[in-house]
């Protein structure tokens, strides 16, 4: 089945929230502090804990 440009586009964003790869963010926030993360996603620390918090639920 052929992927169109605009489901390819969905599937983009659905792996990334406010910008983030939520994968790598998910990998990296066992390790590291919200401040680090923060800093290293350009995020203030209320969005790390909001992004922690929805990976938590999943």
């Amino acid at each position: 089945m052929r992927d169109g440009h605009s489901q390819r586009e969905k599937q983009h964003q659905a792996n990334n929230y406010m910008g983030v790869d939520l994968h790598r963010f998910a990998e990296r926030g066992e390790d590291h502090s919200n401040f680090e993360l923060a800093c290293e996603f350009g995020l203030s620390l209320h969005d790390v804990k909001t992004l922690k918090k929805k990976l938590g639920r999943n």
